[in-house]
């Protein structure tokens, strides 16, 4: 977790780490729900 503690710290990152955060829990929801979405209507 040292590696996380030190990206948020970098300064040239300081700006940027939430918005890449944010962006990759949304695109990994949006994947997630998609494939859910997706295998149910194969099952049913």
């Amino acid at each position: 977790m040292n590696d996380l503690e030190s990206i948020v710290t970098n300064e040239d990152t300081e700006a940027l780490a939430p918005a890449v955060v944010v962006a990759t829990i949304a695109l990994l929801g949006v994947f997630m729900i998609g494939f859910l979405a997706l295998a149910i209507r194969f099952v049913l």
